[in-house]
């Protein structure tokens, strides 16, 4: 597991106490979040020239610097970082001003949420730009290679724009018994094909500039420079040459091979048992599919069509059986279809449609034809007769698509929430993507998850170690919670935030309930373990907490000092007097405590002045810039002034060897991370072997 990328935070504001409500709204959302205050010209531009930065928040009106002010000197830099104002009295003709002066948007100062989800906006806005600067860069070293490639191929290709070449390649010209490829150039190609075949060439022509094939072949007689017949099959495709829409023709002599050819292009793209596609050409055809949508507009859908409960239908017909259900299906599915449809078989269980043309009520109307036409349909097999369902995921192909792979994914989404609709727990049913749809669903069916986990106790503990670099005796671990769900592990961070308060508080209790049973069973075996224990912001504000913990403690009869609690730095300046009294009470019952994320906020250590604590866990992404000179330099920094407060430091996500050889001779007390070894059910690490 590795650090989340940090959001680079800039923030423009008079007062630290707003600059740290700010960054704690990105922390809570769960956004890991290096931020830094500005409050002059000069500290903006000794912080635009230290790094890159992703946003900046900036309140509009202040007295030393105003807002345009800051913004001027971004853009005279010459930096991409979204400028996001912030005022107290916002009304329509200022936020019009501002977004003409250059700002992406003016916030009311107090609408935090309003504020958070602009910065969200923005960061995606941001790093889709990169990403396609990125993506620039490497289609210009792309070209200048495939230029080379194309000037010394062996096979014959050219590069046709409204029926003239642009481009011939040497292979090209002398097929045609050209000696300089410049004589082809504006030359028509119709003029090149046989006159009795113009005729099937411009048919041939019409159908691929509508757009109907992304690529097509073509057999014809064509002329040299002698004017004598050659018999060739042109290989078309739509392409770009020098940043101009055009068709690449790659011409190969007819050698008579081309049936075989065909029929071994046929096999590989064929799925053996069903004699549908295989998901690779499924895979290959999609991609064209979301090239023809992005760049030319065209619309379609896939299907995704999954055999409901089929592991438990194959344990009871066996494998042949298994095999008859497939091929009945299969042929089913196919006899249902459209001749332009491409069916294809792309798992054990799952058949894939690609619908060229579809829109999402076309799409919907076919899919439910399909669904009720397996469920009526029944399947011989060895005198048994079976009856199988499907669960269809549908989603549409657009000039929205990102990616084939992400319109797959979609799919499968929607065929796996089938099973979530109402009256549909055993499939049977069809659902069209819909991502705000699922976000909901999602969240209801993981509270009711957790409360399932917390009543039947079956939430999991995982424990990974954390390793003493001074030597000291002891056995530290991290204890980490997961919840099972479908068989998958997920972790606090993607079901936290999605159940209430209260929900909250009973997790942090089973989490320290039971995580002090497995210590006391630690210890009994002779181990001095200790173990971290994560508290979420809702228990740290929770006054009954440390009365319960007592008892706790007393009934495991484990030593206090063995449990060491653990929040994070935003949620202990968020809710500094509460954190203030937590541990102030842990000290005197003899517990530990540890800040974590440490290190991403305006001024951490200013915590150390209100909070009685121990250890200190540094921000991952301090870790993920470890491969950089200024990125070691800014971790010593900070671990040299926590050395100096007395704290010992902790350091996650160590990935490599490379990261452990750094970090030697850092002053660090505690790394921890998957290259000492991940998350484990048992407590079983070789302390002793370092």
């Amino acid at each position: 597991m590795q650090a989340k990328e940090a959001i680079r935070l800039l923030i423009c504001s008079e007062s630290q106490h707003e600059a740290e409500t700010l960054t704690s709204l990105l922390r809570n959302a769960g956004h890991a979040t290096r931020a830094s205050l500005v409050q002059s010209i000069d500290g903006l531009k000794e912080k635009l020239n230290e790094q890159t930065w992703d946003v900046c928040l900036c309140r509009l009106e202040m007295q030393e610097v105003t807002g345009k002010d800051v913004l001027s000197e971004i853009l005279r830099q010459g930096k991409d970082i979204p400028t996001i104002y912030f005022h107290d009295d916002v009304d329509s003709i200022a936020v019009e001003k501002a977004l003409k002066g250059g700002a992406v948007d003016l916030v009311p100062a107090g609408e935090y949420n309003h504020i958070l989800q602009v910065v969200l906006r923005e960061i995606k806005n941001l790093k889709l730009r990169r990403e396609l600067r990125e993506a620039e860069a490497l289609l210009r070293e792309a070209e200048k290679r495939c230029q080379v490639l194309l000037e010394s191929a062996q096979d014959a290709i050219a590069y046709v724009q409204d029926g003239m070449h642009l481009f011939v390649n040497d292979s090209y010209a002398n097929i045609f018994g050209y000696e300089d490829a410049d004589d082809l150039l504006t030359m028509p190609l119709m003029d090149m094909v046989s006159t009795k075949d113009q005729g099937r060439f411009k048919i041939f022509l019409k159908d691929f500039n509508s757009g109907k094939t992304r690529s097509g072949e073509f057999q014809c007689k064509m002329l040299n420079v002698a004017d004598k017949e050659i018999d060739t099959r042109m290989l078309f495709a739509r392409a770009t040459y020098d940043d101009e829409p055009c068709i690449q023709v790659i011409i190969r002599a007819n050698t008579g091979n081309a049936d075989l050819e065909h029929k071994l292009k046929q096999i590989s793209s064929q799925d053996l048992l069903t004699g549908l596609y295989n998901k690779q050409y499924f895979n290959e055809q999609l991609g064209d599919a979301v090239d023809q949508a992005v760049i030319g507009g065209a619309k379609g859908a896939i299907a995704y069509i999954n055999i409901d409960n089929f592991g438990q239908c194959k344990g009871s017909i066996g494998i042949e059986g298994a095999d008859l259900v497939i091929c009945d299906v299969a042929h089913l599915i196919r006899s249902k279809c459209r001749e332009e449809d491409l069916v294809a078989r792309i798992g054990e269980d799952v058949f894939g449609i690609l619908l060229s043309g579809s829109n999402a009520e076309q799409a919907q109307g076919f899919a439910e034809h399909i669904r009720k036409a397996i469920e009526e349909h029944l399947v011989a097999v060895d005198q048994r007769t079976i009856q199988v369902t499907v669960s269809i995921g549908l989603a549409l192909i657009n000039d929205s698509s990102r990616n084939p792979k992400e319109v797959l994914q979609h799919a499968h989404e929607a065929s796996y929430h089938v099973r979530k609709l109402e009256g549909h727990d055993k499939g049977n049913g069809v659902y069209l993507y819909n991502p705000a749809q699922l976000a909901g669903s999602d969240s209801e069916r993981l509270q009711a998850k957790v409360e399932e986990a917390i009543n039947d106790n079956n939430f999991k503990l995982l424990f990974q170690p954390v390793i003493n670099l001074r030597d000291e005796a002891g056995e530290h671990y991290e204890t980490l919670l997961r919840l099972v769900d479908d068989g998958s592990d997920v972790s606090p961070q993607d079901f936290l935030s999605e159940i209430p308060t209260d929900l909250k508080r009973k997790v942090d209790r089973w989490v320290i309930l039971n995580t002090s049973k497995r210590l006391a069973k630690q210890r009994s075996e002779g181990n001095d373990t200790r173990l971290f224990i994560n508290l979420t912001n809702e228990s740290l504000i929770d006054e009954s907490l440390i009365p319960w913990l007592q008892k706790v403690l007393q009934a495991s009869k484990v030593p206090s000092g063995s449990m060491i609690f653990q929040f994070s730095e935003s949620d202990a300046i968020n809710h500094l007097k509460q954190a203030q009294a937590m541990t102030k009470t842990l000290a005197k019952l003899g517990c530990k405590v540890a800040i974590t994320r440490f290190g991403s906020g305006i001024d951490p250590f200013k915590l150390f002045e209100h909070l009685h604590v121990d250890l200190v866990k540094i921000d991952g992404s301090f870790t993920k810039e470890l491969n950089t000179d200024k990125g070691m330099d800014s971790l010593k920094e900070l671990l040299a002034k926590i050395g100096e407060y007395e704290k010992a430091s902790i350091v996650p996500f160590v990935e490599n060897a490379n990261i452990v050889a750094q970090l030697w001779t850092s002053g660090v007390s505690f790394i921890q991370g998957y290259y000492l070894q991940g998350p484990t059910e048992g407590m079983d690490y070789e302390f002793n072997d370092e």
